[in-house]
């Protein structure tokens, strides 16, 4: 129970933080005139936000009362999971454009996996140079970040509604749980199983499923 309470938790604050990061982006844009942003430009803010949310989670994890390291450690993985979602999302929406308007993207647009998994990496690797160094994950805009989280998530009708979010990506990640362990044990992981042909196929990977409500720009 207090699993599924740590991912509810961590859900409510990654839509709280993403939907106060789409206001601050938002603005960034009007400040440019409306002009539509580059894939570099677009690429170095997703660095600073994926930065931010892992010293955030920090936060989150110093903030928590019955936080230990097994408690960080699992907040990582979750972590991990979102920032994963995140980038595959954005590859399906690269493929669905592809096939809708019948062309492909010029090379300015088109995603660069390479540098997207970078990001998280490099998230992830902050992330854990927090976690045995938290003194260096107390800083302005950190601290700014996480005191509008937990005053939006204490308000009654803002709050409901990102608790529900919450509750829709604590299931999301259960099932994505699930899904590797099935895929573990079956030994599709390994290349073995009967249905090993069928990896090849995007419609018929588990980690290939995708829900619209994840991604909050």
């Amino acid at each position: 129970m207090e699993f599924i309470s740590l991912i509810f938790r961590l859900g409510v604050i990654l839509a709280i933080f993403s939907f106060i990061w789409g206001i601050l982006k938002f603005g960034f844009v009007l400040l440019r005139g409306g002009v539509p942003m580059s894939y570099p430009l677009g690429l170095a803010l997703k660095t600073i936000q994926y930065l931010l949310i892992a010293d955030v989670a920090i936060l989150f994890c110093t903030d928590n009362p019955n936080g230990n390291l097994a408690t960080s450690i699992t907040t990582g993985l979750i972590l991990l999971m979102y920032f994963v979602g995140k980038v595959q999302n954005m590859q399906l929406r690269s493929v669905m454009m592809i096939q809708i308007q019948g062309r492909t993207l010029s090379e300015a647009h088109k995603p660069k996996m390479g540098f997207e998994f970078g990001i998280v990496a490099l998230a992830m690797a902050v992330f854990g140079f927090l976690l045995w160094n938290p003194n260096f994950a107390e800083n302005k805009i950190s601290s700014w970040f996480y005191s509008n989280i937990a005053d939006i998530e204490n308000t009654p009708i803002f709050g409901f509604i990102f608790k529900v979010i919450g509750f829709f990506f604590t299931i999301t990640m259960l099932l994505r749980m699930v899904n590797a362990l099935s895929i573990l044990f079956s030994g599709k992981a390994f290349g073995k199983g009967p249905d090993n042909d069928d990896q090849n196929n995007p419609n018929q990977n588990p980690f290939n499923h995708f829900d619209d409500y994840e991604e909050v720009d």
